[in-house]
C-alpha cells in the first residue's frame, strides 16, 4: 500500500477558517470519540475521499457546520502547506457497482494550513467550516442545497517538503452516522474505492446541519409576517 501509519497524539483545538460565530446546528455525522492511534498519510497532491451516512434517516437537512481532524507529527513544517477541501455527491460514474464522488456541493480552495502544535500544542488538530465559510467557498454551499443522505467529503494536501508529513487521524466507529471503512481514492481524475489491510478508514470528521420547515411552518410564518406588516401600517396611519 502507498499510505504510511504513524502513532497519533491527542486532538486539539479548533482552527475557524473564517469566522468565529456561527450558526450551530444538530449533529448528523459525528466520527470524533474512539480514536483508534492510526493515521492516513497524505502525499502532496492525492485527494483522498470517504463516503459517509447522515444519521438522520430520510429526514430532510441544510448543512451548517463541518469539521474534521488532521495530524503531523512535527512540530513545524518547513514551507507553507495548504489544504484543499470538497463535498460531493455520489452520483458520478459507476467503479464496481457503486457510484463514485460527482457532483460537487461544496469547494474550500487552497488555504494555508496551520501546523498543530501551533493551534493545540499537540500533534492533531482540528478545521472548522462555519455557515459562512460553506457559503464563502471556491464553490460556495447554496443556501437553500438539501443533503443527500450520503456523500464524500475529500481532502488535498499540497506545500509538502522534505521531511514534512500530515495526515488524518482514523476514528471508528462513528457515534452518529455510518461510513463503510473504505476510501475513495482520486488516481489521474478517476476514483478508485480502496481497503486498507490495518482495519476501517474513517476519519475524524463532524457534520451539523438544521431540518427543513414543513411547507405548513413555513407558510405560517409567512402568514404571520404579513400580519405583523399589517399592524405596523395600520399604527402608522
Amino acid at each position: 500500500m502507498r499510505r504510511l501509519f504513524l502513532k497519533a497524539m491527542a486532538a486539539g483545538a479548533g482552527i475557524i477558517l473564517v469566522s468565529s460565530v456561527g450558526v450551530r446546528g444538530t449533529i448528523l455525522y459525528q466520527d470524533i470519540t474512539d480514536n483508534t492511534g492510526q493515521v492516513m498519510n497524505f502525499p502532496n497532491g492525492d485527494q483522498i475521499g470517504e463516503q459517509i451516512w447522515l444519521g438522520t434517516g430520510t429526514t430532510p437537512m441544510y448543512l451548517t457546520n463541518f469539521s474534521f481532524q488532521y495530524y503531523s507529527p512535527f512540530t513545524n513544517y518547513s514551507g507553507p502547506v495548504q489544504a484543499d477541501v470538497i463535498l460531493y455527491q455520489n452520483n458520478g460514474a459507476p467503479f464496481n457497482g457503486y457510484s463514485t464522488p460527482g457532483s460537487a456541493f461544496f469547494v474550500s480552495g487552497w488555504f494555508n494550513l496551520q501546523n498543530p502544535w501551533s493551534v493545540s500544542g499537540t500533534n492533531s488538530a482540528t478545521v472548522v467550516f462555519q455557515l459562512s465559510d460553506l457559503q464563502a467557498g471556491a464553490i460556495g454551499l447554496a443556501p437553500n442545497f438539501i443533503l443527500p443522505s450520503n456523500f464524500t467529503f475529500s481532502v488535498t494536501f499540497r506545500g509538502l517538503q522534505g521531511a514534512d508529513s500530515v495526515g488524518l487521524p482514523i476514528f471508528n466507529p462513528p457515534s452518529v452516522g455510518f461510513n463503510a471503512g473504505d476510501y475513495w481514492y482520486d488516481v489521474s481524475g478517476n476514483w478508485e474505492l480502496l481497503t486498507n489491510s490495518i482495519g476501517p478508514i474513517a476519519f475524524g470528521a463532524e457534520f451539523l446541519g438544521t431540518p427543513i420547515p414543513e411547507p405548513s411552518v413555513i407558510c405560517l410564518g409567512a402568514m404571520g409576517l404579513v400580519a405583523l406588516t399589517a399592524m405596523a401600517r395600520r399604527r402608522r396611519g
